[in-house]
């Protein structure tokens, strides 16, 4: 029975030993594996898709102000077509018209103090010249004159800077165009330098794409693609490719691990667009995928 026992036990024992000794030989064999290499895709063979935005020909035109006012009057809106020149918004001016009238006062006021300089410079020169008048006193009311027109000179200037001031509580267009925001209501504090309430634009629609260095090639001025909406898949229209930028611009990417980035090359291109049905808004992300022919064929 004993001779059983110890049988068993060295059965037990190899059993043990053996399988322990092929664990350990195949972990160290598939870390000594190299990974399979992932095989890229072929990238003649797959087809572009492109994100991009729409934009009014030429960009966007932000219109705003230099100071800080509330909205007095609004004399545009949304959809309103504006010529060069066109009041848009009148901000609050009161403080400003009050100094522009106090500026015209003060030339209205030296023109006086002019003419009477002149009037007495005139009798004393008579005098003057018939040596009843000291050379002094003549002179002096010769100087007072002068004075009074270099008075007048800068009370002028002061008029032209305060009727600049009024100017610029006008926000006027300086395209002509369409009004596509208006984000402005009466009464409200316009903050100066707040940029992005009033944009304007040609009513010609474009479509800036960023396109990736390795699907360059696949962009020439003149062809045509589809252009879809990036949310709803829906066609937008089509557009032809009427620019390339002569550079590449980076543009920083991160990862599924927010302290992993990468950097991507893409170069810009300009699709001039013809919505399918109008209207188009702008900012409006888009795709343009496939569907390219070139300029001329259908």
């Amino acid at each position: 029975m004993r001779k059983i026992f110890r049988i068993i036990k060295i059965i037990l024992f190899l059993a043990v030993f053996g399988g322990g000794g092929w664990f350990i030989y195949s972990t160290l064999s598939r870390s000594s594996t190299p990974p399979a290499v992932a095989v890229p895709p072929e990238v003649p063979k797959v087809p572009e898709r492109v994100y991009g935005v729409v934009e009014p020909a030429g960009r966007e035109v932000y219109v705003s102000s230099s100071v800080s006012k509330p909205v007095r009057r609004i004399f545009i809106k949304e959809g309103d077509r504006v010529k060069a020149g066109q009041v848009l918004i009148a901000l609050e001016n009161e403080v400003e018209l009050a100094q522009l009238q106090s500026a015209l006062a003060k030339v209205e006021l030296k023109k006086k103090e002019l003419e009477i300089s002149r009037y007495e410079l005139s009798k004393k020169r008579t005098l003057f010249e018939k040596e009843t008048v000291p050379e002094f006193e003549y002179t002096q009311l010769k100087l007072k004159a002068e004075l009074a027109e270099l008075e007048i000179q800068a009370a002028e200037r002061e008029v032209a800077l305060a009727g600049e001031q009024v100017n610029r509580l006008e926000l006027r267009s300086p395209i002509d165009g369409i009004v596509y925001k208006m984000e402005v209501r009466l009464g409200e504090l316009l903050n100066s330098g707040d940029r992005g309430r009033i944009i304007l634009g040609s009513p010609e629609l474009w479509v800036r794409l960023y396109v990736e260095s390795f699907w360059m090639d696949r962009f020439k001025e003149g062809d045509r693609f589809d252009v879809f909406n990036s949310e709803t898949n829906s066609l937008v229209g089509q557009g032809e490719v009427i620019r390339k930028s002569l550079y590449l611009s980076t543009r920083n990417f991160r990862a599924d691990d927010i302290g992993e980035r990468f950097d991507a090359e893409f170069q810009q291109v300009v699709l001039k667009l013809e919505p399918r049905n109008a209207p188009v808004p702008l900012g409006l992300n888009v795709i343009v995928r496939g569907g390219r022919s070139p300029k001329g064929h259908p």
